[in-house]
């Protein structure tokens, strides 16, 4: 599955000065609503809500915020690095600075859960983590990821 159809440089936003899991969640549900015909108010809710029901803190100082959402058309990434590690509620402690974003259609329950795996399956590659952390700009990101999917 090829990850870089469902982001674009414009859903990577790189030295993000967020300081808390809500303002995260805020940022991701700005940047998806200007790359598809959703509400940002929408999407924030459907974050929220997932997150809720448990974190979505991956560990490693990875979080992967998900949702399913209503009238949206195709699956979308996000991603944001962050300047400063924030707490995520993570089950090893670790503050999160780097965030993966997926929000899928809600009828396409099977797309959500393969590109969910795919995500969680690169980013527990400590060697892909690492790349992906030494980026220097949005390029070099789609260029990791693609690498990832080569391999």
């Amino acid at each position: 599955m090829d990850l870089n159809k469902f982001f674009s440089e414009d859903s990577i936003l790189m030295n993000c000065q967020s300081r808390s899991k809500k303002n995260v969640l805020e940022l991701i549900s700005q940047i998806a609503s200007g790359i598809s015909e959703t509400s940002e108010d929408i999407i924030f809710q459907k974050l929220y809500e997932r997150e809720k029901l448990g974190t979505t803190a991956f560990g490693n100082g990875i979080a992967i915020p998900h949702a399913r959402i209503d009238n949206l058309s195709e699956a979308r990434i996000i991603i944001l690095m962050l300047e400063t590690a924030i707490d995520f509620d993570s089950s090893d402690g670790k503050k999160v600075d780097l965030i993966i974003s997926l929000l899928a259609p809600n009828n396409k329950n099977e797309i959500h859960i393969k590109i969910l795996s795919k995500i969680a399956e690169m980013l527990d590659d400590k060697d892909y983590r690492e790349k992906i952390r030494n980026c220097s700009n949005k390029t070099e990101i789609k260029s990791v990821i693609n690498s990832y999917q080569k391999n």
